[in-house]
């Protein structure tokens, strides 16, 4: 029987809860899933919307219970590439659910960091630190990325992996279940004059423009799911001027629900893993005020605009049946 291995590092954005996801997905189609145990703070527990992925039947495991036999396969984020160089016959997988950060790499760029923030420099250094002591411990500058089925979760990291020589498989996820449960939201009457901005990706300027305190900006954050959908159902607009590592989820479940979106043309926000028209995308070099008079305007023709975002809420419809469509031939072909 085929054994399947997840590694769980303790991240719960939606990138992680993805992880979640594809281990229930597998559940669901009989095989046996293990999470791999390598969360930092074990004691700390996932929040409580990720309960009903262990009420499906996940179950923690040590690295030290996984069975290393080529039956067997272990699945981990391109942030846990690492850990691949622990297992010498099973099968590897990696779920590319971002570029940027992907552990192989010796540069980690952010939003903030292209402004030169200071308060990066720790961070960073801790990051090269930990970069430079698996390279004297594996002995390897790259991971074993071409040695691996890698899964891409978005245009973004196809084309980057394509750019390495490094060929994928695409298995892009879809939103949260609840979103999904919820059902597509496009009405545009009785909408409140709200920016709505995720306070988890800061960047210089989503701190400028909220200092300046031209338009009613509202954080999301420390919300249930069914409290997100109610605030993005009585709001216009969405901004995301933080990184892009990947498709991101906000950008999509916002506009699944009527909110039109804008956000920097920054790594995966380039591609079409945000399908809106280039005009929403502005230029990581936008001043606050040219930010601001876009803002403007979304918010005083919110209605009228709203269909130039059509496309991008048709593709999230459809995300989900072509999720599965993907895994079944992964599925078929190398598991």
């Amino acid at each position: 029987m085929v054994r399947i291995y997840i590694l769980e590092g303790g991240a719960y954005s939606g990138g992680g809860e993805a992880m979640f996801q594809l281990g229930c997905d597998l559940l669901d189609r009989g095989y046996s899933v293990s999470l791999i145990d390598a969360r930092k703070n074990p004691d700390e527990l996932p929040p409580a919307k990720f309960d009903k992925y262990f009420e499906k039947g996940l179950r923690y495991c040590s690295l030290s219970e996984l069975e290393d036999v080529s039956s067997n396969v272990v699945i981990v984020p391109e942030s846990g590439t690492e850990y691949l160089l622990r297992f010498k016959k099973i099968k590897t997988m990696i779920y590319w659910l971002s570029y940027q950060n992907y552990d192989g790499k010796m540069i980690w760029n952010s939003a903030s960091s292209l402004f030169g923030n200071i308060c990066n420099i720790p961070r960073d250094c801790k990051r090269l630190a930990h970069f430079m002591k698996n390279i004297i411990k594996y002995k390897m500058i790259k991971y074993p990325i071409k040695h691996a089925v890698n899964l891409s979760g978005s245009h973004y990291a196809t084309d980057e992996l394509q750019r390495r020589g490094v060929s994928s498989v695409p298995l892009v996820h879809s939103i949260g279940v609840d979103f999904l449960e919820a059902g597509m939201y496009d009405r545009t009457e009785g909408r409140d004059d709200v920016v709505l901005y995720n306070p988890a990706k800061p960047s210089r300027l989503m701190e400028k423009l909220i200092r300046r305190g031209r338009f009613n900006y509202v954080p999301i954050q420390s919300l249930s799911v069914r409290q997100m959908i109610d605030l993005f159902r009585r709001s216009k607009v969405y901004v995301d001027f933080g990184n892009f590592p990947g498709p991101e989820r906000l950008p999509k479940e916002t506009v699944y629900n009527g909110v039109n979106v804008l956000v920097w043309s920054l790594h995966a926000a380039k591609t079409d893993d945000v399908l809106i028209p280039d005009r929403y995308k502005l230029s990581v070099h936008v001043s606050p005020r040219d930010a601001e008079d876009m803002i403007g305007d979304m918010l005083n023709n919110y209605e009228a605009q709203n269909i130039d975002f059509e496309r991008f809420r048709d593709m999230v419809q459809d995300m989900q049946s072509g999720y599965e469509v993907q895994l079944d031939q992964i599925c078929k072909t190398f598991l």
